[in-house]
């Protein structure tokens, strides 16, 4: 009885406990626009226990995309700072988004990238978004999706283009899902996602963007998702779950039959 509760026990052990070092970087981004040209500063500190190596900003508006210095290590608790300049040729006034990609590798130099996205606002003050998403966090190994609802609270029709942005350890199939929301309607959209390189374990935030024009000023919706990466682990074909919880039955069983046989 005693050994098949420890061989329990050490099951659950080496299915749920972890005690591997870790890197998190904590990123911020702060821009502002000066006549034609948008400023960006990027900051990001290392939450984690373990340097990170080779660490470097990319940053994107629209089809641009800026490489910021690279760092070789970035300690436990430093922090790596990187500017960067977009001469900008809106037509039109309004919010238009910017995309930060932090990439960095472990002490292995295996690569990770993490997101950052938000809205710069461009010969207008800042605007609120007549639509509004939301995107349900995933998990999978080597497949998944991810929905997304964007509802419209304007009074009239939004047409919209919409695309999924993910971290390089990640792929996306579909190309911009261009599509018509009535007033005070919602839409659902579905966005397939692959894994690429990422590892079992890890947690990747993704964001869906919405950019649509009304009354002559560009406007961006921006809506964040949760992406997280967990092998299936099997015996013989077996889901380790499954195992676990037929071994619990098999002991539950077992202390009820004792039990029985007492009484």
């Amino acid at each position: 009885m005693k050994k098949l509760f420890l061989l329990l026990l050490i099951l659950f052990l080496g299915a749920y406990s972890a005690a591997a070092s870790y890197i998190s970087l904590q990123t911020s981004v702060t821009s502002r626009v000066v006549k034609n040209t948008l400023k960006v500063s990027v900051s990001a500190i290392n939450k984690g226990d373990e340097p990170a190596h080779n660490v470097q900003a990319e940053i994107r508006v629209k089809e641009k995309t800026i490489p910021a210095k690279k760092l070789a290590q970035l300690g436990v608790n430093q922090v790596y700072r990187a500017q960067a300049s977009f001469n900008l040729s809106h037509k039109k006034p309004g919010e238009y988004p910017l995309i930060v990609t932090m990439h960095y590798a472990d002490a292995n130099l295996y690569p990770f990238s993490a997101l950052t996205s938000q809205t710069f606002s461009y010969k207008t003050d800042a605007l609120v978004s007549e639509i509004f998403g939301s995107m349900q966090s995933t998990t999978f190994w080597k497949k998944g999706k991810v929905k997304l609802t964007l509802k419209n609270m304007s009074r009239s029709e939004v047409k919209a283009s919409t695309y999924l942005v993910v971290p390089r350890e990640l792929t996306v199939a579909e190309k911009p899902f261009e599509l018509s929301i009535p007033s005070k309607s919602a839409r659902d959209l579905n966005f397939e996602i692959e894994n690429f390189s990422a590892l079992h374990g890890s947690s990747y935030q993704v964001f869906a963007i919405s950019e649509y024009e009304k009354n002559g000023v560009y406007q961006t919706s921006i809506s964040p998702g949760t992406v997280k990466i967990i092998k299936t682990r099997e015996i013989f074909g077996i889901n380790y779950t499954v195992i676990i919880v037929v071994l619990l039955l098999m002991v539950l069983i077992f202390v009820a039959a004792q039990f029985l046989k007492k009484k």
